[in-house]
């Protein structure tokens, strides 16, 4: 290793490795969570083994940022109706003076905040490795497992990836980011055996790269790219029919892979914690939506209340719904992107090279060989009030000059979000809320009112900067 390399990894050490008083502290509080939702559990006549899982359990959390996972496992004879009630239940009359809310991810659990620490109380079975009965069942094997096979020294290169992660953007497995877990990072550690190696080995991934650690699958990777149909496949240690890294979308994980080939070329404490990020003023943020030879458009959404993991799902489904009903009315659309203060502000941004389409289309029809589908074509088209000229013959097609519908994106929105969008797939929630008025659209310098947002501007620079912050490294 490289004087440089070691000198950045010890810097990176001395800020994520947590000292004792934090340890202590972070403990203290776990058990103060176990005998709160263990006595709460009695009263409510629940029987239940309540245990403290996740990244604390296994020491590879990062200083200043644990979360505790605290598990309610409960006998799996119980029903699951039954088992999701009285455990959530359960888990917010244990947290019943810190605000709690219900979350979801794969299975519903309870979230609050003591202090800066996040407490997820999360419900599950009781069961035999295999016999899962909920999302959540293998979590304590994988916590067994992991604390099985890692050495100190491997926990600090798990807290090294982990922060490089953060750093470059592709750390979380939340819908939100798509991105890496931390369990997938333990994995890659007990596979690679250093974060080196293991950005070293992502330099040379390929699509389908499989990780099995355990062998689970004798070395047969035909087999594994048969049964997941995903970009990165880390077999779970725990259980061969699952991907560790199912949630990490194709962005996430090629950038993860053109960090980690930056990195090396040119080491940088930056990539670890992005530096020199400049100022948000918001005219300078106008100007630069101003001087853009794109043309811009928000579909702000108001609040939705549903859980946050539900609401990024709707607006991802919503956003590539309204990207694909404009690309099918002839706009050119660069990039679409969205944003959510998890509040009151939702908004999907799609970029097209203009806001106006021309006044006609040139639309090809069939070949002239094709007697009935020509007949068919010429019927639809000769007398039709849209027809600018045509149809005529170009080689062995037939041709025609149309009048657009649509010329301008304003218009096309609003007539398809009329009725909330639902005719085009924009999800039930989202429908509704723009059924009920509210949403707005929002083109170029019109976005700007939404600025004083303080986390939209910050994603509006980001977004209008068009790069990941390492690369200005």
């Amino acid at each position: 290793m490289s004087s440089k390399l070691d000198q950045i990894f010890r810097t990176v050490l001395t800020r994520i490795v947590p000292k004792d008083a934090e340890r202590r502290k972070i403990l203290k509080l776990s058990q103060q969570v176990i005998e709160s939702v263990s006595s709460t559990a009695r009263r409510f006549s629940l029987k239940a083994e309540v245990s403290l899982e996740g990244s604390v359990a296994k020491d590879t959390w990062l200083s200043g940022e644990a979360d505790i996972d605290i598990f309610l496992k409960v006998d799996s004879s119980l029903d699951s109706s039954i088992f999701k009630t009285i455990c959530l239940k359960v888990a917010k009359e244990a947290l019943v003076d810190y605000n709690p809310r219900t979350r979801f991810s794969d299975h519903p659990y309870v979230e609050a905040f003591i202090g800066k620490s996040r407490i997820d109380v999360v419900p599950c079975y009781n069961v035999e490795k295999g016999m899962w009965r909920s999302a959540t069942d293998r979590t304590p094997y994988h916590t067994q497992y992991v604390k099985q096979h890692l050495n100190q020294e491997l926990r600090n290169e798990v807290r090294l990836l982990k922060r490089f992660m953060k750093g470059t953007g592709t750390y979380g497995a939340e819908i939100r980011i798509g991105g890496f877990s931390g369990m997938l990072c333990e994995i890659l550690i007990l596979y690679y055996k250093s974060l080196l190696r293991a950005l070293e080995s992502a330099t040379e991934w390929r699509e389908g790269m499989v990780i099995d650690i355990e062998n689970h699958y004798k070395g047969d990777i035909e087999e594994i790219r048969d049964l997941f149909d995903q970009p990165l496949i880390v077999i779970d240690p725990v259980d061969k029919a699952r991907n560790v890294a199912a949630a990490v979308r194709h962005e996430r994980l090629w950038e993860f892979v053109s960090a980690s080939r930056a990195f090396l070329k040119k080491p940088s404490l930056n990539f670890f914690y992005p530096g020199g990020e400049r100022k948000i003023i918001i005219s300078s943020i106008r100007r630069r939506i101003k001087k853009k030879e794109t043309s811009i458009v928000g579909i702000k959404v108001s609040k939705i209340n549903v859980p946050v993991d539900v609401l990024w799902s709707q607006i991802y489904k919503a956003e590539r719904c309204l990207a694909n009903l404009l690309k099918d009315k002839g706009f050119s659309v660069i990039r679409t992107c969205s944003f959510s203060d998890e509040d009151d502000l939702n908004m999907i941004i799609i970029e097209l090279d203009e806001k106006r389409l021309p006044k006609t289309v040139k639309q090809f029809g069939p070949p002239v060989e094709r007697r009935v589908e020509s007949e068919r074509f010429l019927l639809t088209h000769l007398k039709s009030r849209d027809t600018v000229s045509g149809p005529w013959i170009e080689k062995d097609r037939w041709v025609v000059l149309k009048f657009r519908r649509y010329t301008n994106v304003e218009k096309v929105l609003k007539d398809y979000l009329s009725n909330g969008g639902r005719n085009i797939g924009v999800p039930t929630m989202i429908s509704n809320t723009i059924k009920k008025g509210g949403y707005e659209i929002l083109v170029d310098d019109q976005i700007g009112k939404y600025l004083c947002n303080k986390k939209f501007a910050e994603f509006m620079s980001r977004y209008l900067s068009g790069r990941p912050t390492w690369m200005n490294t």
